[in-house]
């Protein structure tokens, strides 16, 4: 039998996409207070966690790639506004671990504690290192490979610890995200 998508499969789901955006946003605010006020209070060996990794891989993961590079680019301009020396490297890095997090979700499983860690430390490693070597290249300094190196070591060690801690949670949002956004998806007619 074959199977033939209807129509709106190709479309976009525009009210739930409102309402997973609004939430998201609330999210974001929420990461962006706990990243600046409450995780540079409990640093790891001086180094502090990168939530907004975490936060684009899961709509990655769990939404679609339209979410997570807005998203990417929204939260990657309002860091880079806010403490960045160059505007435009985290929300390209952030769509980067964006898009990539489509590609993961193809590879592994989401319901798997490892995969999500496995997904977390290379998100980590990409968007560092990306940032890293694009800003040395932009404000011409030298790469010192020892300091980045033992910086992201920590960094991955705590986005691993609250990925941990977290799973539940980033679970239950995911899932919820992704029934939304592709409830009025899912029909298909067979012939």
């Amino acid at each position: 039998m074959r199977k033939y998508k209807n129509r709106r499969k190709e479309r976009l789901n525009i009210p739930a996409i409102i309402l997973i955006s609004l939430i998201l946003f609330l999210i974001f605010g929420l990461l962006y207070f706990l990243q600046a006020n409450i995780f540079p209070l409990i640093p790891i060996n001086g180094v502090v966690p990168n939530l907004f990794v975490i936060f684009i891989l899961v709509i990655g993961l769990f939404g679609n790639n339209f979410l997570a590079l807005l998203f990417g680019i929204i939260s990657g301009m309002f860091i880079d506004l806010t403490y960045g020396e160059v505007v435009g490297i985290t929300p390209a890095m952030l769509c980067l671990v964006g898009f990539i997090a489509t590609w993961f979700d193809s590879l592994w499983s989401k319901d798997e504690r490892i995969s999500i860690i496995i997904m977390v430390i290379l998100s980590t490693f990409i968007f560092e290192f990306g940032a890293y070597f694009i800003k040395s290249l932009v404000l011409d300094f030298e790469i010192e490979k020892g300091i980045f190196f033992k910086i992201l070591l920590w960094e991955e060690v705590y986005n691993v610890l609250l990925t941990i801690i977290f799973f539940g949670v980033i679970k239950k949002l995911g899932y919820m995200m992704e029934r939304k956004l592709k409830r009025s998806n899912m029909y298909s007619v067979e012939l």
